[in-house]
């Protein structure tokens, strides 16, 4: 798998922050993981290469590392705070000149992408959240910061299952250990653990998607339901899996499902007795209705597929579904159908 290129952009306050891009289509931002490196995991054979491969094949992949992680600046300050995240994220935004973004996210990274989702609504449109508490406290402080400060080895080593490379456990901590500092860690996780957006979830409007694979113990699966339950809209899914972001098959066809579902920014407005006689006669789901109108445009599937920043399976599966809900046969029954019902 050809392992993308690292670029460098300059935060506000002097961190060189280690981004990389990759595919095409709908952009999407993948927050720095726990332990982050943007080029590392393309490299090795595993359950996070397989997630890096599915997303880069569906969307503009955006990955990079905040600072302290990776091939980012490293050495913290003691005051490193919620501010500074939130600025690594918007100076990469910034300088793919990425007006509007879904936001993909998996442990402490994902109060970020909220704190962003609630400041910039007009920018965030979607959250796909893994294993994720409101409150930091959920993680566990004794091994993640007692642990790592007496036994800095111990602690990658007993981590050394992330990376999906634990046959050779010496080589798996030294990867381990390209992915921040001792000490740098120590600053990241007191401010993570400290981190609470409990009185943040109702006011993120945003559409959620919140991940947790049924085999991931820290956090408890408890967690990212109420963390579902407490979004205005948000929905709560549960995988197989254990590490990282879970089963890669069943995680990337929950993220397809999801987003097929979200109204495109481009769609025209559809008047509303329409929409309505449609979504109750026929069943028909906003992304069909959307590809419905380009069917009645004449457009092809790879057409469809541009425009809605989506795969042509994606685009054939919407298709059939319009076919048989609304029991047209072809696309020029397509148009008819459209035209009648005020979607052309």
């Amino acid at each position: 798998m050809l392992i993308p290129a690292a670029h460098y952009v300059t935060t506000s306050d002097g961190y060189n922050i280690a981004y990389t891009v990759s595919g095409s289509g709908r952009p999407l931002i993948f927050l720095p993981l726990t332990f982050s490196h943007v080029q590392l995991f393309w490299s090795l054979q595993s359950n996070l290469r397989d997630w890096l491969g599915g997303l880069s094949t569906r969307f503009q992949l955006v990955q990079y590392d905040g600072r302290g992680q990776g091939m980012s600046t490293r050495g913290l300050p003691a005051n490193h705070s919620v501010a500074d995240e939130l600025l690594d994220l918007d100076t990469v935004a910034e300088r793919l000149a990425l007006d509007r973004f879904v936001i993909m996210a998996r442990g402490p990274l994902g109060h970020t992408a909220l704190r962003y989702a609630a400041a910039h609504p007009e920018r965030v449109e979607a959250l796909i959240l893994f294993s994720l508490p409101a409150a930091g406290t959920a993680w566990p402080f004794a091994f993640a910061s007692r642990l790592a400060e007496e036994e800095w080895e111990l602690f990658l080593q007993s981590f050394s299952a992330f990376d999906g490379q634990i046959a050779d456990m010496q080589a798996s901590i030294q990867r381990m250990s390209q992915t921040v500092t001792q000490t740098d860690w120590k600053t990241l996780i007191r401010h993570w653990i400290a981190s609470d957006v409990r009185d943040l979830l109702p006011q993120v409007k945003t559409p959620t998607l919140v991940v947790h694979p049924r085999q991931v113990l820290q956090p408890g699966l408890q967690e990212s339901m109420n963390l579902a339950a407490h979004m205005p809209d948000a929905r709560f899914m549960s995988t197989d899996g254990a590490m990282q972001l879970g089963d890669p098959g069943q995680g990337l066809a929950a993220i397809d499902e999801f987003l097929d579902d979200l109204p495109h920014q481009s769609m025209q407005p559809v008047e509303s007795g329409s929409l309505d006689t449609l979504l109750r006669m026929a069943g028909l789901s906003i992304r069909e209705i959307e590809v419905l109108r380009l069917l009645a445009a004449g457009r092809s599937n790879q057409q469809i597929a541009d425009a809605l920043v989506i795969s042509r399976n994606t685009v054939r599966r919407h298709v059939s579904n319009v076919f048989d809900k609304t029991g047209i046969v072809n696309r020029a029954q397509a148009g008819v159908y459209a035209r009648d019902h005020g979607l052309a």
